[in-house]
């Protein structure tokens, strides 16, 4: 990413409550763990407001894709969100465009993008999107 986006730029926000265990040895939230919350704030979306079962709906994403940028420094216990919004819909693939944030700050901590291609279930070929995913991810399309 070539420059830093801002809270604005973002239409979903995942409340995040940072644990003692995500620092590392420097004192702050590790890298890998700010993944764990782009992935968390992205499965929740989709549980929650498009109705998706990623344990037994017959339709699963899968992350083909993604990477990160940092610009500050999180740390245990400070509260934080998840900014997302899709940046490309196209057939059965979403690129989301994610951003930690310490809460009420407009610039990000990090920011990184996720690209996720949805499959059926039992054939693990490309799905057709459902209506109720389909809604909810041309609504974060901005």
């Amino acid at each position: 990413m070539t420059e830093i986006p801002l809270r604005e730029h973002y239409l979903h926000f995942q409340p995040i409550l940072s644990r003692w265990q995500d620092n590392d040895l420097n004192g702050h939230i590790a890298s890998a763990t700010v993944y764990g919350f782009f992935d968390s704030a992205i499965q929740s979306l989709l549980i929650e407001r498009a109705g998706i079962d990623p344990q037994t709906g017959a339709v699963v994403a899968f992350v083909v894709s993604s990477a990160c940028d940092f610009y500050a420094s999180a740390a245990f216990p400070e509260r934080l969100e998840v900014g997302v919004r899709v940046a490309r819909l196209a057939g059965s693939s979403v690129e989301y465009q994610l951003a930690l944030f310490q809460l009420g700050e407009g610039q990000p901590c990090a920011a990184g993008r996720v690209v996720q291609v949805f499959v059926e279930r039992e054939s693990n070929r490309p799905a057709v999107l459902p209506a109720s995913l389909l809604a909810v991810l041309q609504a974060l399309h901005g």
